[in-house]
């Protein structure tokens, strides 16, 4: 039968055993875990009580900080609904000394309230020397949460003598988080708050420093005040995941996984601040990044305005370091970013030396059917960026300085051409707010190192009766004879291999959309033909299609009606609609194309069908 009292698997030593184990100083004895032995006749005391809880407290902070310090769910601080005020969420968290604070309520904090914050302050021995006024604080502060505990509940006392006389006593220790503001000394002047803001994540993240911040407390947030009023809160400074705090194997020497993590939320949110206040002062958002950061994460993103598709330039980063451009599918962008966080920060504030080794690979994330477009028009997926930052083209490097001289001769005559791979460039970088980029390693991996490409060939008869037999069901088979004409080699064996998907087999609307489209292009070469099966390329495409047939049969078994929708050439987008319509909404849009696509002409039911998907599309929650 188990002893409780002695533990699981706890070994119970003797006192002559344990004499001789501590003469030869091979046992160890942890103050901080005695606890009572009871044991029947014993006098119970207070003491005895007390001692039991604190080892229990003791071994429930031990294990508390097996898993690290740090917010374990909620806390989130945001501005208050006042200039003063700060908003603390629900939530729970560990402390450094393995104590758990939680905020069973929402809590908004009034930065001003003179009497609460003073006495807060005097109370935990934080208060700078000579103190401030608390509504006239100025400066960078920690908010960070404390534990605390009161008595409270008074009891009666019975006399533990004959003399002894009755008398009150709290009964309940109870236990609460306080929060405060802890001064960050960072030495710089009051009126630069962005500028300290940028230097506090250079300390941090790269340096490493912890100056300021008590080991008995939890930090959430640090804020910078003018006056006791918030100017802006960055929660990611100092707030840490619980669980993360463990040093990572691959990325000796450069943190722990948590401190990277916060150095690129934080960074996300410090951009979005800076993006905002620029567009909001009228500035543009074309700025190098040393205009506002001094640090950067080695992933995370950037303006695309800093990017010039005229010339190919970028203005964000140092011209010392190597900037590329690349094309990237879109859901490996989470994996490339994943990677680059083993490397450390990019330090703005090393010499032109240091940053010569620095390599930066921009991203352009794009949808992977849009990807074969591309791959279709550029020779290469990733081309360089040349610095243009005025005043330092003597430290262009000399290939570049050489790429830009020309010889004196005479004007060739002007030819109508365009450079089809600066296009592609172009047409990527269109309509992006934002890239994203990520530090490159200096040792380049090699493709041949890993392996070659194997192209893998399979029996390409049955896909080429099911395309026959889908075709003559659908009775285009005409219609892809003349498409097939007008085609190139490369096109048609990329029109073949979209046709033939399993999807067009099973939905004639599909089918004759996607010819209809082929069909309309002025020219039909490799990539106009990637161009269009990029629209068709979702995975989910067909599913929007087959539930409003479901709802209307017209839609599918009405001759007429499906050819209004293949011509109007939106078969996609009212794929995508039907696909996200509830089940009232799905109905009222089968009704609406029904009616649509039997309007007048074949053309004007075309044309009404095009009308209505792009109306509804206009309107529908992105």
């Amino acid at each position: 039968m188990i002893d409780f009292t002695l533990g699981v698997a706890r070994e119970r030593l003797d006192s002559d055993e344990f004499e001789r184990l501590r003469r030869a100083g091979t046992v160890i004895v942890d103050d901080r875990r005695r606890r009572p032995l009871y044991f029947d006749g014993r006098f119970l005391a207070a003491r005895d009580l007390t001692r039991e809880q604190a080892y229990v407290l003791s071994r429930q902070a031990d294990l508390a900080r097996v898993g690290g310090a740090g917010v374990v769910q909620g806390l989130a601080v945001q501005r208050g609904p006042s200039a003063t005020t700060l908003r603390i969420g629900t939530g729970h968290g560990v402390t450094p000394a393995g104590e758990l604070v939680v905020l069973a309520h929402e809590l908004v904090v009034d930065l001003a309230d003179v009497v609460q914050t003073q006495r807060l302050d005097t109370a935990f021995g934080i208060a700078r020397i000579p103190a401030q006024p608390a509504r006239n604080r100025t400066g960078l502060f920690i908010v960070a949460l404390r534990p605390v505990e009161f008595t409270a509940n008074p009891i009666a006392s019975y006399p533990t003598s004959i003399t002894g006389t009755r008398s009150v006593e709290d009964g309940d220790i109870i236990e609460a988080a306080a929060v405060t503001l802890i001064p960050y000394p960072d030495d710089a002047a009051a009126s630069e708050m962005d500028q300290r803001r940028a230097r506090a994540a250079l300390d941090i993240f790269v340096h490493a420093a912890r100056r300021g911040l008590p080991a008995g407390v939890l930090p959430l947030a640090m804020v910078a005040l003018d006056r006791a009023v918030v100017q802006w809160v960055d929660p990611f400074l100092v707030r840490r995941e619980v669980g993360a705090e463990r040093g990572d194997t691959l990325s000796v020497g450069i943190g722990s996984r948590a401190l990277r993590e916060a150095q690129a939320q934080q960074y996300e949110q410090h951009l979005r601040d800076v993006l905002e206040a620029r567009q909001a002062a009228n500035r543009g958002t074309r700025f190098a990044a040393s205009e506002h950061f001094l640090a950067l994460p080695p992933a995370g993103r950037l303006p695309a305005a800093a990017i010039d598709a005229a010339d190919f330039s970028q203005l964000y980063f140092p011209a010392q370091t190597d900037v590329a451009l690349s094309v990237v599918p879109l859901d490996e962008v989470g994996v490339l970013v994943e990677e680059s966080l083993l490397l450390p920060p990019i330090d703005l504030t090393l010499t032109d030396d240091e940053l010569e080794s620095t390599a930066i690979l921009v991203l352009v994330p794009v949808e992977r059917g849009e990807l074969r477009r591309l791959q279709a028009s550029l020779t290469s997926l990733t081309r360089p960026l040349i610095t243009a930052v005025p005043g330092l083209l003597a430290k262009r490097r000399p290939l570049e300085a050489l790429r830009g001289l020309t010889l004196p001769r005479l004007a060739p005559p002007v030819l109508a051409t365009q450079n089809v791979a600066d296009a592609a460039w172009r047409q990527a970088l269109a309509g992006k707010d934002l890239l994203w980029y990520v530090r490159r390693r200096n040792l380049r991996y090699k493709a041949e190192l890993a392996g070659t490409a194997t192209r893998l060939v399979g029996d390409e008869a049955p896909a080429e009766r099911m395309l026959t037999t889908a075709l003559r069901t659908s009775g285009a088979t005409t219609q892809f004879g003349r498409i097939k004409k007008r085609a190139t080699s490369a096109a048609d064996a990329e029109m073949v291999a979209l046709v033939s998907s399993p999807k067009f087999e099973t939905s004639k609307t599909l089918l004759l959309g996607s010819l209809n489209e082929l069909e309309s292009q002025d020219k039909l070469d490799r990539a106009t033909v990637l161009k269009v099966a990029e629209r068709f390329s979702d995975p989910t495409l067909g599913e929007g299609v087959a539930r409003l047939e479901a709802a209307n049969p017209e839609l599918k078994t009405n001759n007429a009606v499906v050819q209004a929708l293949a011509k109007s050439g939106t078969v996609p987008e009212l794929d995508r609609l039907a696909a996200k319509a509830t089940p009232d909404e799905l109905a009222a849009l089968a009704a609406d194309v029904s009616v649509a696509a039997r309007a007048g002409t074949p053309a004007q039911a075309a044309t009404q069908v095009a009308a209505l998907v792009k109306a509804r599309a206009a309107r529908a929650p992105r």
